[in-house]
């Protein structure tokens, strides 16, 4: 089993990004490794001093309660206690629809939203790609639409995060071998995790970013400037370097926790702290800056 990291730059994004997944448009991501498991084994019933609090207060209490709603109030309170801001509980439904949005129930590379999944211009031959979010396949789609590119612009401005092993996959298409991202989970040995097979190290990148790029989307850009691989253009991002981990309940619901923490190549813990770019600029000047970076890399 393998952790996701889940990125959520603005409070709004928690919601949201359940009504996204509903009507399969766009929404928040988090990450995952594949495929989406059924995870930890649902728990025993505790039949104890819980169970007996639960049963006198849907009995005693003057306002109606049901059980079940006792019980989710409960977990979300032993949620709160933790202090983990990223920690939170999903009812059955809303886990089987945020688990089947994450496995690409909608596109998610997005370089031009009406031109398809990838822009390509064959008079200079070069590549735009915006990636949404990392869901399932995402990896491969990059991969794609790098191949036969003289220079390539990855967008990753309000991505709020993904599939870890997406992530990894399209940092993974830049680089031949080495390091993605070190993961660190409490009690075990660090794991460090690798290109997961041979990409272009030749053609030149510029990584697009800015508030709203986290979490997985951070892997990638941390990943291609700890390794000389891209230019990054825009401001400075979210910096979320925690890894969550969901826990399946035996009734289809399931608690998701913070369970390690993920460094770039180089080491850097971006909790709290995030990318700054190499070169500032804002939202509407970005992807020109970015442009004329790769003008005077390719010589153009």
């Amino acid at each position: 089993m393998t952790p996701w990291s889940r990125g959520k730059p603005h409070r709004w994004y928690r919601g949201a990004a359940f009504t996204a997944a509903l009507l399969a448009a766009y929404g928040l991501g988090a990450a995952t490794a594949e495929p989406v498991p059924s995870l930890i084994q649902p728990a025993a019933h505790d039949d104890g001093l819980l169970e007996e609090a639960t049963d006198r207060i849907a009995t005693s209490a003057d306002q109606p309660v049901s059980r079940d709603e006792l019980r989710e109030a409960a977990i979300t309170g032993m949620l709160r206690s933790l202090g983990d801001p990223w920690a939170r509980y999903y009812p059955p439904q809303e886990y089987d629809d945020f688990t089947g949005w994450l496995n690409g129930d909608h596109k998610t590379v997005l370089p031009d939203p009406q031109s398809g999944d990838v822009v390509v211009d064959r008079e200079e031959r070069l590549t735009v790609i915006r990636v949404a979010v990392f869901t399932r396949g995402v990896g491969s789609q990059v991969r794609a639409g790098v191949s036969g590119s003289r220079a390539v612009v990855l967008d990753l401005r309000g991505n709020p995060g993904g599939l870890l092993d997406e992530a990894v996959d399209t940092a993974s298409a830049f680089l031949d071998a080495g390091p993605v991202v070190t993961y660190e989970r409490r009690g075990e040995p660090a794991k460090v995790i690798s290109v997961t097979s041979p990409g272009d190290p030749r053609i030149p990148v510029v990584v697009l970013v800015d508030k709203g790029t986290a979490s997985a989307a951070e892997i990638v850009a941390g990943s291609l400037r700890d390794r000389d691989r891209a230019v990054i253009v825009g401001s400075t991002t979210f910096g979320k370097g925690t890894v969550q981990e969901p826990v399946r309940l035996s009734d289809g619901s399931a608690v998701e926790l913070t369970v390690g923490r993920y460094l770039t190549p180089a080491g850097h813990n971006l909790e709290g702290v995030g990318i700054e770019p190499d070169i500032t600029a804002g939202s509407s000047d970005a992807e020109r800056r970015g442009r004329a970076v790769l003008d005077g890399l390719t010589g153009s």
